[in-house]
């Protein structure tokens, strides 16, 4: 069975080198500024439902930042790119997230994906992490029940190491991100055989 739990949230590795110093706290105001890998260009990923309407939620909660989708990332040594689903840049901070919606299984296929028990998203995550992005991940059951309370999490993130709490403040009273767990496989395949997807995404049809 799996063991872990979305929402997941990585802190780049300038933040945790200050998490436990008050006064390094207030440094990361600008601690950001330059150290941060740029990404290469747009990617061509192709974006679901899940993904686009969770597109507008991040806009509106976020006004003055960048967010971008699909955005791609070489990999030194491989022909190969990452497409980040959303890339967040706090302007005054230079804080950067890397937001990613997994999905159990994909939808033309039944493969699973972002499995527990396969490590193609940890590889990704340092690599990001090496950067100094930090990466959340979100099931995409939660961004599309609770699209607010995602981007109270999200809010949150930046409040603690930026010291920005203006869209914090305003989303603090909604209930945090109700946790999912995370999938192996084989849970992937049976989440598959009953169309366990379509449970959530025919709500954004509606």
């Amino acid at each position: 069975m799996s063991t872990g739990y979305y929402p997941v949230i990585l802190y780049p590795p300038l933040a945790r080198r200050f998490a436990n110093d008050d006064q390094g706290m207030g440094y990361l105001k600008t601690l950001f500024q330059g150290y941060i890998a740029l990404p290469d260009g747009n990617g061509t990923a192709k974006q679901g439902v899940s993904e686009k309407e969770f597109y507008r939620y991040l806009l509106c909660a976020f006004p003055g930042n960048l967010i971008c989708q699909a955005v791609e990332f070489e990999i030194p040594g491989s022909p190969r790119c990452y497409s980040a689903d959303f890339i967040l840049y706090h302007q005054s901070s230079g804080l950067a997230l890397d937001i990613e919606i997994d999905e159990p299984y994909t939808g033309n296929t039944g493969k699973p994906h972002h499995c527990i028990d396969v490590d193609d998203d940890k590889i990704r995550n340092r690599f990001f992490l090496q950067r100094n992005w930090g990466v959340v991940r979100f099931a995409e059951v939660q961004v599309v029940r609770h699209p607010w309370n995602c981007c109270k999490a999200i809010a949150q993130i930046i409040a603690r190491l930026t010291g920005d709490d203006s869209v914090f403040i305003l989303l603090q009273r909604l209930a945090d991100v109700p946790l999912q767990k995370q999938w192996t496989k084989r849970e992937a395949r049976l989440m598959a055989k009953k169309n366990y997807r379509q449970s959530y995404l025919l709500k954004l049809g509606n």
